[in-house]
């Protein structure tokens, strides 16, 4: 559990993909005096410090020094998966609570080995995704019974993310597998998590993989997992189906219905809905059809920044700790290695 001076002192590890959500966000919230953001460490000097000097903060070369640095509360690992470990591990081991970017870690075993060293530290994975009052409200609502008993739930999520010139700029590092990544593993990990926090635990967990687009904009070669599909059962026997991709050009984003005895809901958004917002809908037993119950509102940093403001009030109610982190991964592994399902702890 969190217990600190007021605001959270925020350090940040890695400036690439943090410069679009995480800083900007902690830079708002620090005006608010939610958190302060004391530090960003990158591995070089020359871009730690025009970091710092863009967000009104000071630059640590190298993330041991951000883990080291006595003002710092919480680290936030945003980097690419196969760096997760070493920093994840070396901020528990300072003392230091942890947000962590999703994927967790590249393996389950990795996973489960910084799992293992959370002791009474704050954890968290930033599957950002449940905090889109859209799906929340679809999650309430279904174990209010507004649909009866779930009977299917049915997701699509293609998105056209690696077919975008601006996007492989930006990540052209999630074509190679060793660093972590794959639809499966990135927008897709999003999904199972959503599917884990509404439905309890998925089973016979079965699907297939595939590599489509083997070479990205500008020429980058591909060789992670482009397109993944899978089948389920939930706790309760639902059956359960995913389909995800990143490089279906014109892929309509994310699409998730539930059908049970009683009625249906349906969450829709343009794209991957940690930066998209999402628009439910449903209907019951007797209604002339499906009806708006939450407009598609928020931008791209809403659901980051809800996030943050649970962990700085030490609201742990719906944050995706390491666990959930630990069972995302899985089920992605599950998927694109088949075989037994590696058994939690």
């Amino acid at each position: 559990m969190i217990t600190h001076q007021s605001p959270l002192r925020v350090g940040v590890a890695g400036a690439s993909y943090a410069q679009g959500t995480h800083l900007p966000v902690y830079a708002a919230l620090a005006e608010e005096g939610v958190v302060e953001l004391v530090a960003v460490a990158t591995a070089h000097r020359e871009t730690a410090d025009a970091v710092a000097e863009k967000f009104g903060t000071r630059a640590h070369v190298g993330f041991e020094a951000l883990c080291a640095d006595p003002e710092v509360d919480l680290v936030d690992v945003a980097t690419r998966p196969s760096l997760h470990r070493e920093m994840v591990l070396a901020a528990l081991a300072a003392g230091k609570h942890v947000l962590c970017e999703a994927p967790l870690a590249p393996t389950v075993a990795d996973g489960e080995a910084m799992l293992g060293a959370v002791g009474d530290r704050t954890a968290v994975v930033d599957m950002q995704s449940r905090f889109r009052p859209g799906l929340a409200e679809l999650r309430r609502l279904v174990r209010d019974g507004f649909v009866g008993r779930v009977d299917n739930v049915s997701v699509q999520a293609l998105y056209p993310t690696f077919t975008q010139p601006a996007a492989v700029a930006g990540s052209g590092w999630c074509a190679d597998p060793r660093y972590g990544a794959s639809s499966l593993r990135v927008h897709g990990l999003h999904t199972t998590d959503l599917l884990r926090w509404t439905f309890g635990e998925l089973t016979d967990v079965r699907g297939t993989v595939a590599t489509r687009e083997p070479e990205w904009t500008g020429g980058i070669p591909a060789t992670s997992v482009d397109s993944a599909a899978y089948t389920a059962r939930t706790a309760d026997g639902a059956v359960v189906s995913v389909h995800t991709s990143w490089v279906a050009r014109f892929g309509a984003g994310f699409r998730m219905v539930v059908h049970g005895s009683a009625g249906m809901l349906l969450a829709e958004a343009d794209g991957h809905t940690g930066h998209f917002p999402v628009r439910l809908t449903g209907a019951r037993t007797g209604d002339d059809g499906p009806r708006e119950l939450v407009p598609a509102t928020g931008d791209a940093t809403a659901p980051f920044a809800a996030l943050i403001r649970a962990v700085a009030a030490g609201d742990h109610t719906d944050l995706p700790t390491f666990a959930d982190g630990v069972a995302a991964l899985r089920v992605a592994a599950a998927v694109e290695m088949p075989g037994p399902v590696e058994e939690g702890p």
